[in-house]
């Protein structure tokens, strides 16, 4: 799977899709229980990044079943939160909390700081759908010294971003854009164009709400850029904000 890690981790989904799914075809043919369990997980999160969520869910819930069946509790515990991101992408955010929470409470019980770290990320994107902002914030906010100090710099940025999310939806604009340009600062050089789009929207947001208009437009034409060279369905909602920008910038 460590190709398949490797595009994932630049962004680049439809490889690490080709990837996880030529592994599957492999372990399928070998009978190897673990690895096939490892594939259909990786297979659920490219599904989730190109809002598959039929296909992600059904992977997530295969992953989930046969790592029960071999006892693999850190397996479980992955294909619990990262089906908890799907249920988000599809509005039931209560059943999302209730999954985060149960594979995060399994990290928990192992004593792993990193795995736990992972759980509490999902945890606090859940949490901060369901407008529980102060508790979303304390979960991000021990996860982020988790990877912080394990110098896991694709993880600190993404929970920077995440942590300025929640300052946005509370209204808390400045604070997001703060924490949006620190994420943009760890994520440098790592996690690949499509990310660095997403911090960039956020960013653009907050600066737009604190009256930065000009700033904000740079942000999201940037983002648009990126969306547009590879593809992805969010430069629809970027060309929206560009456009609501236009249309109310004093003439």
């Amino acid at each position: 799977m460590t190709l398949a890690d490797v595009h994932h981790t630049s962004g680049r989904f439809d490889q690490a899709e080709q990837e996880a799914e030529s592994v599957m075809i492999l372990v399928e043919a070998d009978q190897d229980p673990l690895p096939a369990c490892w594939a259909s997980n990786a297979r659920g999160i490219m599904a989730l990044y190109q809002s598959r969520h039929d296909d992600g869910e059904r992977y997530f819930n295969q992953a989930i079943d046969n790592f029960r069946s071999i006892q693999d509790r850190p397996g479980e515990a992955s294909a619990l939160c990262n089906l908890s991101r799907i249920h988000l992408a599809t509005g039931r955010t209560d059943s999302a909390v209730a999954l985060a929470e149960e594979g995060t409470a399994v990290y928990d019980s192992m004593g792993h700081a990193l795995r736990s770290a992972n759980g509490r990320y999902a945890l606090g994107m859940a949490l901060t759908q369901s407008g529980r902002f102060a508790e979303a914030s304390e979960r991000l906010l021990e996860a982020l010294d988790v990877f912080r100090a394990s110098r896991q710099r694709l993880w600190e940025g993404m929970t920077l971003f995440r942590l300025a999310e929640v300052d946005l939806a509370a209204g808390n604009a400045t604070d997001a854009a703060v924490k949006a340009e620190q994420a943009l600062t760890a994520l440098r050089g790592i996690g690949g164009e499509w990310r660095r789009g997403n911090v960039l929207t956020v960013l653009g947001r907050s600066l737009a709400q604190i009256g930065q208009f000009g700033r904000a437009e740079v942000c999201w034409r940037e983002a648009l850029g990126i969306y547009d060279a590879l593809g992805s369905q969010e430069a629809a909602e970027v060309r929206s904000l560009l456009s609501s920008a236009a249309s109310t910038s004093p003439s």
